[in-house]
């Protein structure tokens, strides 16, 4: 279904009437998918901060964007437990059964459609498989959280991360 992208292409699409309108600095924040539009009156990107998803008081990373959206999908805010287990909302399509395969995934790019599509679908992917979709697209970055804590990026995620971060 559409879940996966809904509000990413949502959030595209009011970011681009705003633009439109000649509205040339802001942030819009829907549900966790933020879209910046240029940068803060004082000329500095917005500060963006990822949720860590083993702490919801506390962040893994200051982001800067200006002109970015953010997009994270994760396993660690919409859930259920059934006997003890835990089942969340991203499937993967394969199985029909929730992805295991990470915490958390967060994508960087232009459009907030597009993160929040590669968002779920990386999230249903390994490390190899994901990095590889992300090389062959261009201006593209991402910020992988496994169970177990691990945080994996591609090579250019730390040119938005906030300096001291």
């Amino acid at each position: 279904d559409v879940g996966a992208v809904a509000k990413g292409y949502a959030v595209e699409m009011v970011a681009r009437s705003l633009e439109e309108k000649g509205i040339t600095g802001y942030v819009l924040n829907v549900g966790g998918n933020v879209r910046t539009i240029g940068t803060r009156g004082d000329g500095t990107p917005w500060v963006v901060g990822l949720e860590d998803p083993a702490d919801d008081t506390a962040y893994l990373a200051q982001l800067q964007l200006a002109g970015q959206a953010l997009v994270t999908s994760g396993s660690y805010q919409r859930y259920y437990i059934v006997d003890g287990k835990r089942y969340h909302h991203i499937i993967h399509p394969d199985t029909q059964m929730p992805a295991e395969g990470w915490q958390a995934v967060s994508v960087v790019c232009t459009d907030s459609g597009m993160a929040d599509a590669l968002s779920t679908a990386l999230f249903c992917m390994d490390l190899e498989q994901g990095r590889a979709l992300v090389a062959s697209l261009s201006d593209v970055e991402v910020h992988w959280v496994a169970h177990d804590g691990t945080r994996t990026a591609t090579d250019g995620w730390q040119k938005y991360v906030k300096q001291g971060e």
